[in-house]
């Protein structure tokens, strides 16, 4: 059974979680993934919010977010394996981190998205009555498009 799980601060740790979560990120995004050591760090951040998608015990995704600056979170990241993409799950993993977010008193999040493979688009559609902001630039990753979401 796929379900979604809030991960506590204090109960994080690069050790036990992070080569899952690597190896996930690697397996989507290879050479354009995000570094492992920038992932340790913001995994291991007292700050971090963090949600896995799980299929019974095994992790099949996750989302994460760090503070910005007055109640704003970014959202660092977000990734399901292929097998479980495109199922409307990415949807379980956004509620339960906007859910913790707002628990810790966020009022809004901002993330960037690829433009040219769909996802900044769909992000358009499913989050058009709540985004605040948006601007298109170009960054490490190719187009990409900020947001600025309430939520």
């Amino acid at each position: 059974m796929i379900h979604v799980e809030f991960i506590t601060p204090s109960s994080l740790n690069w050790n036990t979680l992070g080569s899952q979560i690597y190896n996930i990120e690697v397996s989507i995004f290879g050479e354009e993934s995000l570094s492992e050591e920038m992932m340790r760090d913001d995994i291991n951040d007292p700050e971090v919010t963090l949600v896995l998608l799980k299929k019974d015990e095994s992790i099949v995704g996750f989302t994460y977010a760090l503070p910005e600056s007055g109640g704003v979170a970014r959202i660092v990241d977000t990734v399901i394996i292929k097998e479980r993409q495109s199922k409307g799950l990415i949807s379980m993993l956004m509620t339960c981190l906007e859910t913790e977010l707002r628990k810790k008193g966020y009022e809004y999040v901002t993330r960037d998205a690829m433009v040219d493979n769909g996802y900044a688009d769909k992000i358009t559609r499913n989050y058009s009555s709540r985004i605040i902001e948006t601007r298109d630039f170009i960054g490490e990753w190719g187009k990409q498009r900020y947001f600025k979401i309430r939520i």
